[in-house]
């Protein structure tokens, strides 16, 4: 019996290779129970169909084996990225402000370089120590000390010369009761000049055994000295109040000038009588003494009415004068309190 033909053997399955049609049907063994384990598999990205190439790709198979290749790169990253947990198959996109920063003209960045530059030029300028108040000049003179005059001006000490605003410092110090007149100065690098005109004194006020000088804001101008205390009108002030500090007011301005007039015309109006000083009881009333012997009690004088109406008391006064000589040493007070009803002891 003559053996059989042997048959055109056919490609393989695998690796492209040519097979002889004996070994296609060979399997390889089972595994052994031992061997056995479990092995998770991987999905399999579908790859486009392929054909083995052997030698020289013709002209008009390059277009298809070049697409194949594509797909297969493209099935393998695919395979990658779904592996490493990552769904994005494109490059990151840039910051869209890196876009709008380019499509900006060349002017307009220029402009912000300059701005910046400036910006950061005046912050260095703000932290420099020599650009800072660390001195503080008083021309003419103070009542107060100059920590509280340069808080009085809304400054302080440290703070850049550069934000200081010296024309709303000085509005600021010539609102002060016992100012006069206020010109503020920055003399660079750290500088500050304030020039100070207090008022003149007008009264003396004395509360306990301490006299001080009074404006005619009614404000204290400090203590007594330099001025004879008896050229200006004396008043004592026997209320219970706290110790009068310097630069602060004592007495209402309208009282304070209406003395202050008061002593002035006394004389001429009440046949040469003049006024030794004023008394402010401890419950507030106003007494007039005089140098003829006498008190004149006009009430309390602490409101704004009580104030206003020491002017009808003293013209009460004036009518007095002309019924009885106020010079006489036999009075002793007259009672003014009710302008209607004057009364006189002797």
């Amino acid at each position: 019996m003559s053996r059989p033909a042997r048959q055109q053997s056919s490609r393989g399955r695998s690796f492209g290779a040519v097979v002889p049609d004996e070994f296609e049907a060979w399997r390889p063994p089972e595994p052994s129970r031992a061997e056995r384990r479990v092995v998770r598999r991987r999905p399999k990205a579908s790859r486009a169909p392929a054909r083995p190439i052997w030698g020289r790709i013709p002209d008009d198979e390059i277009e298809e084996v070049a697409r194949q290749a594509a797909g297969r790169r493209a099935a393998r990253f695919a395979a990658r990225q779904h592996f490493l947990g990552r769904h994005r198959v494109s490059a990151p996109r840039k910051p869209p402000a890196l876009d709008a920063l380019r499509q900006v003209g060349r002017l307009p960045k220029v402009l912000a370089v300059v701005m910046l530059a400036g910006t950061l030029a005046v912050a260095v300028l703000f932290a420099l120590p020599w650009l800072k108040v660390q001195r503080v000049e008083v021309d003419g003179s103070t009542v107060v000390t100059r920590q509280q005059l340069l808080a009085d001006a809304g400054a302080r000490f440290g703070e850049s010369t550069i934000l200081l605003n010296a024309p709303a410092m000085s509005r600021s110090l010539l609102a002060e009761p016992w100012v006069k007149d206020a010109a503020v100065h920055i003399r660079w690098p750290g500088t500050l000049v304030l020039a100070i005109t207090p008022l003149p004194p007008v009264m003396v006020y004395q509360q306990g055994s301490e006299q001080q000088w009074l404006a005619a804001s009614g404000a204290s101008l400090g203590q007594v000295g330099g001025l004879p205390a008896t050229t200006l009108p004396l008043l004592v002030d026997q209320r219970a109040l706290e110790a009068a500090q310097a630069g602060t007011v004592v007495l209402p301005a309208r009282l304070t000038q209406a003395l202050v007039a008061l002593t002035k015309v006394f004389p001429a109006s009440y046949d040469g009588v003049a006024v030794t000083r004023y008394l402010m009881t401890a419950t507030g009333a106003l007494e007039i003494e005089s140098n003829a012997g006498w008190t004149a009690d006009l009430g309390l004088a602490v409101t704004g009415s009580q104030i206003s109406s020491i002017g009808q008391k003293l013209e009460a006064l004036r009518a007095l004068g002309g019924q009885v000589n106020l010079r006489t040493a036999g009075i002793k007070e007259i009672y003014l309190e009710d302008p209607a009803q004057v009364a006189v002891s002797y």
